[in-house]
């Protein structure tokens, strides 16, 4: 209703603050059209002439126009960077604004072709990527939260713009918080204690709004100790309150329904949607129809204030008037674009500078690399599945071009390099017939069957495209000639694996009498019907193929290396295959069939260059044990091939780093839903084991030293620090300078080291020094005191490097930092159960009077709670423990290794003044009173019986739980 808007109101004045303008719009609304617009996509507003508005879109790597979810129609093609992984180990946070300018351009030329939508992006996804097996490794920007706060600070800038009143587009922040799993996150809780919480989880967000000035965050689908992500209390009063978000927060698409429908924690969407309000979500990425619905309701019944409503929608439409799509006159200074500003030749270029910043060198040995671009391509050799193609991803948008490895080569050598892609020719063949495709892309059983080319990724998932039409296999969903049990007709009909099902996935099953059976993306069989057609069904047989290999894909990439000089083995993943949204990794190896083939290659030819483009890190070791050289590049830039090729030939000198742990093994991972970093010794700060590739590492073509180095205090509250580089090889080359820092021995765990700041020095020449200067907060080495329940810098001797990688310190300096010293706890205080300074099989819950509770991971085993550094206090003569029980417990108190008081039972039967009982009618009375009750939480108190004396002025307690116990806090008298 654009041409039917009433512009004369004071809602469109530009000249007026915001806030009148919100003024007036909210005593104008009726409470119905409120009611109406609490969901993020809000309905045109005829009565008063203001159109619709949706706030959300993607744009994680560059805009997601691809019109695949949508009523748009065809692809809007707009510049592809490399996926946020890709894009943050450049280290390069000037570089990174730039692609965010990009984006934010291009969202508003996608605007203006469609002005309901397009200018609030939800990204970038900050959350820390603790687990390289989580399936959306591919969003983040790594695993620290400094490097990920100033990386995505830099997109957001670029995204929104600098002016102090309008926004380019508005950026959202995914997801908040503790969001590292795929399988089951719409109904689990992450167990995050303090100390993970503030200093690492929350981190990210944290800079990322002080800093970074992001407009907008959404809420994760998960629990947090209990607490789905949209109903935590921590939006309002952190986010907001404490961090200072200006903008609006939105909860996850379809997150309000999942509330009850998985959660189970609300039995009303009614519930769900007052009590996200509350607690400070603005907006329900759900529904419209549905969210009108649960707002209706919730009105009615009472749940939610018109105070409460119209603070969310103030927030909302706030947001939409510094977009400044309600001003009478246009008044934004970044809506001035054209459709020259979409894929501009400058937009191109800094995507191509982007994708060879991002390409990190992992090992060049006996300069192995760059190769030279005058050596004849024959003398060469490109093998592998990932060398000529290019993989869509789900949250990157169409670019208007992409370029493979294969491609990139040719550019710069003008002719073809001998290539094969190792993956093996089959055709399916059932009785006397074998499959092929019909003119609709239906497969049949045919005298004249197909080649299909076979790739398979690992974890039992592979891919078959027909090499005659150059369509993938896939499953028709919901179409087929029967309605009882098919999911869908088996067709070869997609150019790529990709939807959100991704129904190109089949698995191979050996039948060990030569036959196979397919199954289908959900592990449907496949079946032949009475037209001889193929299906898939829910139930039943499958049907018995043989596979016939027609052509040998190793075989064929063995003999090509043969005698060749040097070759190129081009290894890695499928964006849409084994991680993604709702798929985790089950292992960081290598696809089987792709070690094998590496092994192989090697064998005929050790002049082996490995590059491997994958969004998350692979256990590679006998790469790195044995081959001469190995690059690696995050896929999703439509220079990714140009970029690669570049590198190899010497026109690019690699100097990215790596923003993520690479691990050796599975085994030095521990459960993936384990969110303990600290205790579980997660990522460079706390693992200390041996690993393939650290934090911060990769290498350049050049060499470089560090000298001169300089770090002091400034005013109490910076460290100035200063260092020289120099390069000393015979190639211009960047060089990533990073800085780290280890704090003195505490009473508490703290990071083995962690990052402080670094900085991409550009283009330093043979011969030449570059001196590096930083001025670096000592706030830095907060930590949670768990105690004093605030973030704190402990005073003493710290220990400061810089050099070109965590692993690698070159320079170092000791330094006093002032700062406070850790207290003891006061036991007559009460003490949160959460605030722990050690535990064993213990799991976090939500408890009562806004307390987390804590209580055995496993019941049928003692959970134990440590508290370090306690009071000792003489006289005391009770314990009191705020704690839930349905079924009953016990609950033993240890001090300094002896026990000295125990409670059995549960809060059902519990009574704090045992009741009078004078006669048997009066016990009877009680125990058929008991039968009525539900267990609650209370004050249980305990008589503490010899406390024993601690010579050293402090002492430990710790708290052993038996059964189903919440507690929740305790204090002593």
């Amino acid at each position: 209703m654009k041409n039917n808007a009433k512009t004369d109101t004071p809602f469109w004045d530009p000249s007026l603050p915001f806030e009148e303008r919100l003024d007036w719009l909210l005593s104008e609304m009726t409470m119905d059209e409120k009611l109406s617009c609490m969901a993020t996509r809000v309905p045109d507003l005829e009565r008063l002439g203001i159109p619709g508005f949706s706030v959300g879109g993607e744009a994680a790597h560059g805009v997601e126009a691809r019109n695949d979810q949508n009523d748009l129609g065809a692809a809007e093609p707009t510049t592809s960077f490399p996926q946020p992984i890709g894009m943050s180990a450049t280290w390069d946070p000037d570089l990174i604004k730039k692609a965010g300018e990009v984006t934010g351009t291009e969202a508003r030329v996608i605007y203006h072709r469609h002005p309901d939508r397009g200018l609030s992006r939800w990204a970038p996804t900050v959350d820390l990527e603790r687990d390289p097996r989580w399936g959306r490794t591919e969003e983040g920007y790594g695993e620290d939260p400094v490097l990920t706060g100033v990386m995505s600070s830099a997109y957001i800038q670029g995204m929104q713009g600098d002016d102090p009143k309008y926004l380019r587009v508005a950026a959202t922040l995914k997801h908040f918080y503790a969001n590292n799993t795929e399988a089951g996150r719409g109904w689990k809780s992450s167990c995050v204690d303090p100390r993970n919480r503030q200093e690492l989880y929350l981190e990210p967000f944290r800079r990322a709004i002080m800093n970074g000035r992001a407009e907008g965050v959404m809420t994760a689908y998960n629990k947090i100790n209990g607490i789905p992500g949209m109903l935590n209390p921590e939006v309002r009063e952190i986010l907001k309150k404490e961090y200072g978000l200006k903008g609006h927060v939105v909860c996850d698409g379809g997150a309000m329904e999942l509330v009850a429908n998985l959660h189970h924690y609300y039995g009303l969407h009614a519930e769900t949607l007052a009590n996200a309000v509350k607690a400070g979500v603005d907006g329900m990425s759900d529904r419209p129809e549905a969210v009108a619905q649960a707002a209706r309701e919730a009105w009615e019944l009472g749940l939610i204030t018109k105070e409460e409503i119209d603070e969310a929608l103030r927030n909302i439409f706030r947001t939409k008037l510094r977009l400044g799509i309600y001003d009478r006159e246009p008044c934004n200074p970044y809506d001035r674009v054209t459709e020259e500003d979409l894929n501009s030749p400058r937009n191109k270029q800094i995507c191509l500078q982007l994708s060879r910043e991002a390409i990190v060198l992992l090992k060049n040995e006996n300069k192995m690399l760059p190769l030279d671009p005058a050596v004849p391509a024959e003398t060469m050799a490109l093998v592998g599945p990932l060398a000529d193609s290019w993989y869509q991803d789900w949250y990157g948008g169409t670019p208007p071009y992409v370029t493979t490895l294969r491609q990139g080569m040719k550019e710069i050598q003008g002719t073809q390099v001998p290539f094969a892609d190792g993956l093996d020719r089959v055709i399916f063949r059932c009785g006397q017939k074998g499959v092929a495709a019909a003119a609709d892309g239906r497969l049949y059983l045919s005298e004249e069957p197909d080649v299909f080319v076979m790739d398979d990724w690992g974890e039992g998932s592979y891919t078959f495209r027909c090499e005659r039409t150059g369509k993938y296999m896939n499953t028709r969903m919901g179409q087929s000639d029967k309605e009882s049990s098919e999911t869908g007709w088996i067709a070869a009909e997609k150019d790529a694996p990709f939807d959100w099902f991704v129904m190109e996935i089949f698995h191979v099953l050996e039948q060990g009498n030569g036959m196979i059976q397919l199954t289908n993306r959900f592990h449907s069989p496949v079946e032949i019907d009475e037209k001889d057609f193929l299906v898939s069904m829910r139930e039943g047989s499958a049907a018995q193929f043989r596979m016939e290999i027609v052509e040998n894909g190793l075989e064929k990439a063995c003999s090509l290396v043969q005698g060749k000089e040097k070759v190129i083995l081009a290894l890695g993943c499928n964006s849409m295959i084994n991680a993604k949204e709702e798929v985790d990794r089950t292992t960081i190896a290598l696809p089987p069939a792709q070690e094998h083939l590496l092994e192989e290659i090697y064998r005929i030819n050790p002049n082996v260059i490995l590059v491997l483009f994958s969004n998350y890190p692979y256990a590679i070791n006998m790469a790195q044990e044995k081959l001469p050289a190995v690059l690696w590049s995050a896929t999703g830039s439509q220079d990714m091939g140009t970029a690669m090729a570049e590198t190899l030939f010497g026109k690019n000198a690699p100097a990215g780093r790596l923003n993520m742990t690479w691990y050796r093994s599975d085994e030095q991972l521990p459960d993936i839903d384990d969110y303990d970093i600290i205790k579980g010794k997660r990522t460079y700060r706390y693992f200390d084991g041996d690993v393939l590739y650290s934090f911060g590492y990769g290498l350049t073509y050049s060499s470089f030293t560090y000298t001169d180095f300089s770090a002091a205090p400034e005013d109490n509250r910076k460290l100035r620090v200063s260092f020289c580089v120099t390069n000393t090889g015979d190639r211009v080359s960047d060089e990533v300078a990073q800085i780290y820092g280890t704090a003195p021995a505490s009473r508490v765990k703290k990071p083995i080291k962690q990052l402080l700041g670094f900085r991409r020095l550009k283009g330093i020449l043979p011969g030449e020094t570059r001196k590096a200067e930083f001025m670096i907060s000592i706030e830095e080495f907060r930590f949670y005191d768990v105690i004093s329940r605030t973030m704190m810098v402990e005073e003493g001797c710290y220990r400061i490097f810089a050099g070109p990688s965590s692993a690698q310190p070159q320079l170092e300096a000791f330094v006093e930092i002032p700062g406070r010293k850790p207290g003891l706890r006061d036991l007559k205080k009460r003490i949160p159960a959460d605030h722990y300074d050690d535990y064993e099989n213990i799991t976090l819950t939500e408890g009562h009077f806004g307390f987390t509770a804590a209580l055995p991971v496993n019941t049928e085993k003692t959970g134990t709670l440590i508290y370090r550094s306690c009071r000792p206090e003489f006289g005391l003569k009770n314990a009191f423990f705020h704690l839930k029980s349905e079924k009953g417990g016990s609950l033993e108190l240890w001090i300094d290794g002896k026990k000295v008081s125990e409670w059995e039972g549960d809060t059902r039967t519990y009574e704090a003044v045992p009741p009078f009982l004078p006669d048997e009618n009066a016990r009877k009375e009680a125990i058929e009173r008991t039968k009525y009750r539900i267990p609650v939480y209370t004050d249980v108190k305990i008589s503490l019986q010899d406390i024993p004396e601690c010579s050293e002025g402090e002492a430990e307690l710790q708290i052993r739980l038996h059964g189903d116990i919440k507690l929740g806090y305790f204090r002593f008298e």
